[in-house]
């Protein structure tokens, strides 16, 4: 940029007028100051070759030691000093002042003249600071706005992380806020939510992107110091008005991609803001379901079954994966689809999960201390009940009560959960595994799987599709991929366990491919735990 399109400084322009000002005068110094009553609040000096600058000793000044020129206009040009005052506030008043004049009897006329331009520079200074300051930021809150956001996209690449999180925040019902209280208190909620936000990404970046939509971004942030954040926000905000956000997040650290990890979090955030109003119209109450659904776990009306888990080639039991059945009063034993459907849509999903968990941990208990063969067990859980930070804290606890072995736990998680992206999922059953606890990576070869997930999370076992596994007698290219899966499992560790299975040929098939278990309705339906023992284990 040339020197005739830089613009110039105030501090520049304050310079050029204060020289040309000492110059005219023969002066050893020349003033610029703002006081409110006696105190300084803005003060500009210039002064004569290989004389001291005094501005910082004249700001620290008390009343009763200001010179005369401070504290009065000084117009007689036979004094030493010369000053002129001119009123810019109620309080304020502006002084131009040269003090020690070498060449008296000067007029004062330019004095006179360049106060008057000196304040309009400062005026003008301010108001194009301003309008800076409010073309990337957002007049209301004062956060960050689109334009900041922009600007941030556009040099992301520039820059190096180790981490990036993003959180999507939106107002649930904010036109509501503004028609029924009024546009005034609508302005409090926008301004209380942003005060949340930026209470627990001080680190961050906070940008308040439309009228009810915000997202924070967190640089440098471990994944469970960005979720501890994201709660500790959502708990707050719940707490200021149960239901008042709705959230989504993302988290990477490997080939950071910030347009598409801000686009994860906003789409999950969508996702939820859909299911909120759809549970909304419903009027399904989170309080009202959580009583509801501790009640039913309380009164045993959520009963733990077992899936057999066969060795392909031995077709021996070697472990058992539990599933949830709701015990309806009239009805009997239900599959409880729809029941948990909506556990996970309010968040509540984890209170049945960590049911589950505790109740395999009972049973392995029992196993040990009646002397019945143990085999591994394997617990379902939810992309809501992974993202509890404390989630592998509440599993040891669990494990420490019942004094279970850690060896015959297994999680299983999924790359299909729609509030974690793979590293988020990595992140987390890295967490488990530390705990000696084995996790299996649920429904690979679904349609959300990706084969970078191998690459990118480790695990101890790998559960084929079904979907995949339903095709691969006929179809020669999902046998291919069966086969490729089951290999690139053998070289890093991890067994391989296949979904659905419901046929002799399709059992045939995946021994042949090498696969290392089996489970679906060739072996046998979700059966009670006592049923489970009595077929599998007291016959072992």
């Amino acid at each position: 940029m040339s020197e005739k399109e830089r613009q110039r400084s105030l501090v520049e322009i304050m310079n050029d007028v204060l020289s040309t000002v000492r110059n005219y005068y023969d002066s050893e110094y020349v003033y610029y100051i703002e006081k409110e009553y006696d105190d300084i609040e803005t003060i500009y000096e210039w002064c004569a070759e290989n004389v001291p600058w005094q501005r910082d000793k004249i700001k620290m000044l008390e009343a009763e030691q200001q010179p005369k020129w401070m504290k009065q206009e000084i117009t007689d040009t036979t004094e030493e000093s010369y000053s002129i005052f001119e009123q810019i506030g109620e309080e304020s008043t502006a002084i131009l002042a040269v003090v020690g004049v070498h060449r008296g009897g000067c007029e004062l006329s330019l004095m006179y003249a360049v106060l008057p331009f000196i304040r309009q520079a400062i005026v003008l200074q301010k108001q194009q600071k301003q309008q800076e300051y409010l073309s990337y930021h957002d007049d209301l809150t004062g956060l960050l706005n689109r334009n900041s956001f922009v600007q941030y996209l556009a040099e992301a690449e520039k820059k190096e992380r180790k981490t990036l999180g993003a959180l999507s925040v939106d107002i649930n019902g904010l036109k509501n806020f503004n028609k029924e209280f009024g546009r005034d208190y609508g302005d409090e909620v926008v301004i209380r939510v942003g005060e949340v936000l930026e209470e627990f990404f001080k680190s961050g970046m906070v940008f308040r992107l439309t009228g009810d939509e915000y997202l924070a971004v967190a640089e440098d942030a471990s994944y469970e110091e960005f979720m501890k954040n994201i709660h500790a926000a959502h708990d707050k905000l719940d707490n200021i008005s149960l239901g008042l956000v709705t959230m989504g997040y993302a988290w990477e650290k490997i080939d950071i991609n910030v347009d598409n990890l801000v686009a994860h979090a906003e789409n999950m955030m969508r996702e939820e803001k859909q299911k909120y109003y759809k549970n909304l119209k419903k009027g399904h109450h989170e309080p009202i379901i959580k009583q509801d659904l501790l009640q039913d776990i309380e009164q045993g009306s959520f009963i733990v079954c077992l899936v057999p888990k066969i060795d392909v080639v031995t077709e021996e039991i070697v472990g058992a994966e539990a599933v949830v059945r709701y015990h309806h009063k009239d009805l009997g034993i239900l599959n409880p689809e729809k029941y948990i459907t909506l556990l996970q849509e309010t968040r509540l999903s984890h209170h049945l999960d960590l049911y589950v968990f505790e109740e395999v941990c009972k049973t392995l208990r029992r196993w040990e201390r009646d002397d019945i063969p143990m085999v591994p067990i394997s617990v379902n859980f939810a992309g809501a009940t992974l993202c509890q930070v404390d989630i592998a804290d509440k599993m040891m606890a669990l494990i420490e009560k019942y004094h279970v072995s850690c060896e015959y736990l297994e999680v299983e998680v999924s790359e299909s959960y729609a509030n974690m992206n793979q590293e988020m999922l990595s992140e987390t059953s890295n967490k488990i595994r530390k705990e000696n606890v084995r996790v299996t990576l649920d429904h690979f070869g679904a349609k959300d799987s990706s084969i970078s997930i191998l690459s990118v999370m480790e695990f101890d076992g790998l559960k084929l599709d079904k979907g995949l596994v339903s095709n691969i007698v006929g179809n020669s290219r999902s046998r291919i991929v069966a086969k490729a899966v089951i290999e690139v499992c053998r070289q890093l560790g991890a067994y391989v366990c296949a979904s659905g299975v419901e046929t002799q040929d399709q059992l045939n098939v995946l021994n042949e491919l090498g696969c290392n278990y089996a489970q679906g309705s060739l072996f046998n339906k979700p059966i009670t735990i006592d049923t489970f023992e009595v077929r599998y284990l007291k016959e072992r």
